[in-house]
């Protein structure tokens, strides 16, 4: 086949073809399907806008407005608005289970990363927990200079050096402010990009403390709408003394959905002290066999010797225990329940039971079933007014409250624990992120984003929580590769020494010196210490490792005095020195597969063909495919798309330096798209 009788083209890939999703166009789109009349030729006709807002569509151009606003709030949003042009290079040797686990772990600025994300996982994370800096002294590590792009990022892990060489010196820690701009300006685009990810039933909790909570608050009301928070959990973590005027114990979670109506917030949690009534109860049928007397004396006892107010007893009387379980009567003549008039007999005294003074609270026939299936309690006799059997087993939730009482140091001596070592200062205690997890129902394939990974607290809760559920969610971790000597050097006091403690305890396991690889040890250890004990069974507990850098693309940056040069320069349009498999994954990222996508591979005329998530995409990255294999290679990749049968469209890739001329580039093409497979492109 020549090109003479087919009109077929590769098209190349460009380096714009390397940014994310724009999110400006997806606006763009979303008010094209509500208002398609205000879009002219000509852009966005306002007026036509503002008369079918009516009266809401009014411009307010007062200047003082409420709302909360800083020196560079417009700016801040607009960088929320810039895609990014990096890619995330797969790491393989530094994961665990690469081939199988579904975790992903990035190094990289949350900020990049986050536009990244965009297109595989837009509308998809379920949950997303976040503890970013509070704002105070020594505390902001990120530098409002990562708004300007890449670049910096890069500067600031060392990859590039101030004058922009490569791996030339280390590039010192911006000494960024601390006053409330800077905060605002970091938080701000990286919450826009958040609230993206999430879908519709999803929802973001972010730990702050006093510095910027009440900042944090009103932007968030900005970005989610205020009508989508759904209030806070204060945790009393600590109990210092040691402040002037009044002793901050505490911290917030700042609970916030994407949209009410789709996460109506029936969030359950289980009650307190649940697991001492059990062991208690299940002591006392050891003891007493089936002796419901005497277990009943025993539990009385037992109970009375918590006050009312302990949650144990969760303001109720249990006052009887049976073959049933454990249950607590609720009084049927209780107030404003009462409307049903006629008569109830005692089982053994048969005689009319005293009734409640406003009547039953259900009709005669539910009455009848009640008591057959032994739901109402006597008393010794007609003379007292039965109650209604309640029992705890099916009483064990409550409402998601708005308290947490729980000593801040437990996860870190946890953590301690599992380290023998005190190497990481206040890790967020993953026990009680688990336990929101299990409130916000996050069950099986659901998506869990972390972007301030810290110590890797997400993942370990993620864990525990597919441990105790029997599930399979999913976790996404993205932390910035901050150097430990460098703050080990500005650090003081306690914090030193924990930060000298963390780096000899790399230097003795040979890894690299910074925060990411404290949060990837921690979940090697615990993926060693539940599988010690048992707990594993199949759950996933491993994680892929990728680092943010540069696209894999070259961008076509001539230069005006030598543009031959730079033609010839371009020939080769891929970064060297990289793999097949970095590559691969910028396909992956650029055409909105998942990272936990599968990756295949074939050969055929001696290349290597790759298919990615079941034939989402097919990619051949030779670096030579002459006139005589290109049929092969395509029929191929026929043979095997036909196999999979995807549903979505195929997407096929090559290097466009691997056809040695324009007659093998369109014949390559030309027989894919006779076959169906109509988006073949070169890199």
């Amino acid at each position: 086949m020549s090109d003479s009788n087919s009109e077929s083209t590769m098209k190349q890939v460009t380096p714009e073809d390397g940014q994310i999703t724009d999110v400006i166009d997806e606006n763009v789109d979303r008010m094209k399907r509500l208002f398609p009349e205000v879009f002219t030729e000509g852009g966005v006709n306002f007026e036509t806008l503002r008369q079918l807002l009516g009266d809401a569509g009014v411009l307010d151009e007062d200047e003082e407005k409420y709302g909360l606003n800083w020196h560079g709030k417009k700016k801040a949003r607009q960088i929320a608005l810039t895609p990014s042009t990096g890619t995330l290079l797969p790491c393989p040797e530094e994961s665990v289970d690469w081939d199988t686990t579904k975790n992903i772990f990035i190094e990289g600025d949350n900020l990049e990363v986050l536009k990244l994300l965009q297109k595989s996982y837009a509308n998809k994370i379920k949950m997303i927990y976040i503890d970013p800096p509070y704002n105070k002294d020594k505390d902001f590590i990120y530098p409002d200079k990562f708004s300007e792009g890449l670049d910096t990022y890069l500067k600031y892990t060392g990859q590039k050096s101030d004058l922009g060489d490569w791996n030339v010196s280390e590039s010192g820690r911006e000494k960024a402010g601390r006053k409330h701009t800077n905060w605002l300006n970091m938080i701000c685009p990286r919450l826009i990009l958040a609230r993206s990810l999430l879908s519709d039933d999803g929802v973001i909790v972010v730990s702050i403390d006093e510095s910027e909570h009440a900042n944090l608050v009103k932007t968030m009301e900005n970005i989610f709408g205020e009508e989508n928070f759904c209030g806070e959990i204060i945790w009393k973590n600590s109990s210092k003394n040691d402040q002037d005027y009044i002793s901050i114990q505490h911290e917030y979670f700042v609970v916030f959905v994407k949209n009410k109506s789709s996460n109506k917030g029936y969030w359950l949690e289980r009650k307190e002290g649940l697991d001492e009534i059990y062991k208690a109860f299940e002591g006392f049928k050891k003891n007493r066999g089936n002796d419901w007397e005497a277990i009943h004396k025993d539990a009385l006892e037992w109970f009375n010797q918590f006050p009312d107010s302990n949650p144990i007893r969760d303001s109720k009387h249990y006052s009887w225990m049976d073959e049933k379980g454990i249950y607590f009567p609720d009084n049927i003549s209780g107030p404003n329940v009462g409307q049903y008039v006629y008569d109830v007999q005692h089982p053994i005294t048969k005689k009319n039971v005293k009734p409640p003074s406003r009547g039953w609270f259900c009709p005669p026939e539910k009455m009848k079933q009640l008591i057959s299936d032994n739901g109402v309690h006597f008393g010794s006799d007609e003379t007292t007014v039965p109650c209604l059997k309640t029992y705890l087993k099916n009483t064990e939730m409550k409402s998601l409250t708005s308290m947490r009482f729980k000593d801040g140091r437990a996860a870190s001596k946890r953590l301690r624990a599992l380290f023998g070592e005190n190497i990481f200062t206040n890790p967020k205690d993953e026990e009680l992120l688990a336990e929101l997890m299990k409130a916000f129902s996050i069950g099986d394939n659901d998506l869990v984003l972390d972007f301030f990974a810290g110590s890797g607290s997400t993942l370990h809760a993620t864990t525990l929580l597919n441990i105790q559920k029997k599930s399979s969610v999913r976790c996404i971790l993205v932390q910035l590769p901050e150097d430990l000597v460098s703050m080990e050097k500005s650090a003081a006091g306690l914090s030193k020494k924990i930060i000298s403690n963390s780096i000899d305890y790399l230097r003795s396991k040979n890894l690299p010196l910074n925060i990411c690889e404290i949060a990837k040890e921690r979940i090697r250890l615990v993926r060693g210490k539940c599988n010690t004990e048992g707990h594993l069974n199949g759950i996933d507990s491993g994680f892929k490792v990728f680092k943010l850098n540069r696209s894999n693309i070259k961008a076509w940056n001539p230069r005006a005095s030598d543009i031959e040069s730079s033609l010839l320069a371009h020939h080769e349009n891929l970064v060297g020195g990289r793999s097949e498999l970095d590559i691969l994954y910028e396909l992956l990222i650029k055409r909105g597969v998942d990272l936990s996508a599968p990756i295949e591979s074939r050969k055929a005329a001696s290349k290597n063909i790759y298919s990615i998530g079941y034939g989402a995409l097919f990619a051949c990255l030779d670096e030579s495919i002459s006139r005589e294999q290109v049929e092969d290679v395509a029929q191929a990749i026929i043979d095997w798309h036909k196999e999979l049968a995807p549903v979505s469209e195929t997407h096929v890739f090559f290097r466009d330096s691997a056809f040695r001329d324009d007659v093998s580039k369109t014949n390559m093409a030309a027989i894919l798209e006779q076959n169906g497979i109509n988006h073949v492109r070169s890199l």
